[in-house]
């Protein structure tokens, strides 16, 4: 009986890295074109956060596609030791604990829905179909 193949793992390639520099510099640019609108005479507080805001964009490109590569070649890795996804996700229960139950909002928590059939509905609204929008009548 033959060995089922396995899975390569996911390597950094050149295209990656192009993809990654061009993503983080075209936020550093925005950061800077943000930064020269701040200190123009017409710039306010919010182009100062956006040109703060920009870089923590960049950086995060960066974090975003080292932490998929890791996560893919885990389960590369799971897959070719035989592992199913149950079995990784035991391991994650193991590794992170067990998620936190989710409870129930009470109903009363929100107003009740008004209950109306068409023909009362039809009534609100009719007042407002006779008018145009200048409110005027037709």
């Amino acid at each position: 009986m033959t060995e089922p193949s396995k899975r390569e793992r996911v390597r950094v390639r050149w295209w990656h890295i192009v993809l990654l520099i061009a993503a983080a510099v075209t936020c550093l640019l925005l950061a800077r074109w943000q930064w020269h609108r701040y200190q123009s005479g017409s710039g306010t507080f919010q182009n100062l956060g956006y040109a703060l805001q920009w870089p923590c964009f960049a950086a995060f490109f960066v974090y975003a596609y080292r932490a998929g590569l890791r996560m893919e070649n885990e389960k590369i890795d799971a897959e070719n030791a035989g592992l199913t996804m149950d079995d990784l996700y035991e391991a994650d229960l193991a590794k992170y604990g067990k998620p936190k139950e989710h409870t129930e909002i009470d109903a009363d928590f929100l107003p009740s829905r008004p209950e109306m059939g068409v023909d009362e509905f039809n009534e609100l609204v009719a007042p407002r179909r006779n008018t145009n929008t200048e409110g005027t009548e037709r």
